[in-house]
This record gives structure tokens, sequence and C-alpha cells, in this order.
């Protein structure tokens, strides 16, 4: 599914990727099976209790595993932007080395940055770093699908430099989104919006939101995969 939306001459177009035979997004279930506010709250919810007990053995070995090869603290807490623009903290494994703003103060993370750990590589290309983030589901922070959550020091920039950035305040920030399973790790915020407008207007489709949920799975069973050959 990466870097599907890439067009000829590099841009991310929203344009150039298949929404129709990926999403089915012209199929009667897609238009007409939707789900209300209310009722995807308390479903993701529940959803989020039973997954918990499913993947706790998973992250009792990852805490392990970052405690005895990274040392220090095993969660990471930082201060994101949420629905209406209210922060919130979002819960992470961690996979940079400890202050690692320390010096630098708020920067945007980089593909091969240095500041991740070995450990810390595995863990963000696994995904499994956001496991912590099925506690913000529970708290009602954020939900399975939507946008990815931005630091308000960038916020406070795209909003005034990016068409329809603000839009992103309509809907609480998800785990997974459109954007990140059509596009690269290093796509720009401004690649980026296209999709989460995109997701935002059809947002209530329950096919939409099963679909994204599925090709975040298939990434991340792919690259389990990968390292087993």
């Amino acid at each position: 599914m990466s870097n599907l939306a890439v067009s000829s001459n590099g841009t991310l177009d929203i344009e150039k990727f298949d929404m129709k035979n990926f999403f089915y997004t012209e199929s009667y279930l897609f238009k007409h099976l939707t789900m209300g506010e209310k009722a995807v709250t308390i479903f993701e919810a529940a959803f989020a209790i039973f997954l918990l007990a499913l993947f706790a053995p998973i992250m009792i070995v990852v805490a392990a595993a970052i405690k005895v090869s990274m040392g220090g603290k095993i969660l990471y807490s930082q201060t994101r932007v949420g629905k209406d623009g209210k922060n919130f903290s979002i819960y992470k494994f961690r996979t940079m080395i400890e202050n690692a703003e320390a010096k630098t103060g708020a920067i945007l993370a980089s593909k091969n940055d240095p500041r991740i750990t070995t450990l810390g590589k595995f863990l963000r290309a696994s995904h499994l770093d956001e496991l912590p983030q099925l506690l913000n589901v529970l708290k009602g922070d954020m939900s399975f699908v939507g946008p990815r959550p931005e630091r308000p020091e960038f916020v406070e920039i795209y909003e005034k430099e990016i068409v329809k950035y603000t839009r992103r305040r309509e809907v609480k920030p998800g785990i997974t989104g459109l954007a990140q399973i059509c596009l690269p790790y290093d796509a720009t915020a401004s690649e980026k919006i296209q999709y989460d407008v995109y997701y935002i207007d059809q947002r209530h489709s329950v096919v939409f939101n099963i679909l994204i949920s599925y090709y975040t799975a298939i990434k991340m069973v792919s690259f389990m995969k990968f390292l087993k050959n």
C-alpha cells in the first residue's frame, strides 16, 4: 500500500489514488452503511478494552525489551492537538533516546532520525510503538481511525500555511489514518492534508473505516513477514 499515490512527477496527489477500487467508494454499502458519533464512541471504548487484553502479552514483551536495551522510561507522553483544538497527552512506547529534544527543542522526526534507537526503528516500522494509544481511545481523546495527531508547535504553523488544515479540528485524531496507509512515511503535512480532509468528509462510512483498519493490519503483518525472510 505504500507510495501508491505518487504520480509521475513525484507529487502525492489524492486524485492519483484509486479510491474506487481500494475502498469501494462508489458502492452502496460505502455510501449508506454509516454509524453516528455516539455509537462509534461506545464501540471504540469496548473494542479498546478487548484489544488491550489481547495485546497485553506483546506489550509486556515490548516494555521489557525497552527497559533492557534502552533503559529509562518505557512509555513516552507528549502533548498533541485533538478534536476542537483541545490538547491531550498521547502515549507511545519510547523509540528515541531519553531527552531527545533537550538541546534542539521541538523538531519533526525524520525517516533516518539519529535520535531513534535500533529497537525504536523496529517498533516504529511495525507500529508496535502505537499500542499504548489504545489507552487514549479508552479515555476518549482518540479514535482508531482519523488524522494522526500533531504537536501544538507545528499545528500553529500548519494552520497558518496549509489550506484546510483547520478542518482536522472537526474530528478526533486516530491511531491510524488514510494518509498513513496511502502515503510514504516522509510525506509532508501539505500532502497528508488531502487525505485527511477526504477521510473527514467520509468518516461516517463503516466500510471506509473497516478497510483503513484492514490495510493498516496488512502493513503490520507484511512487515513481520519481511523480518522472517
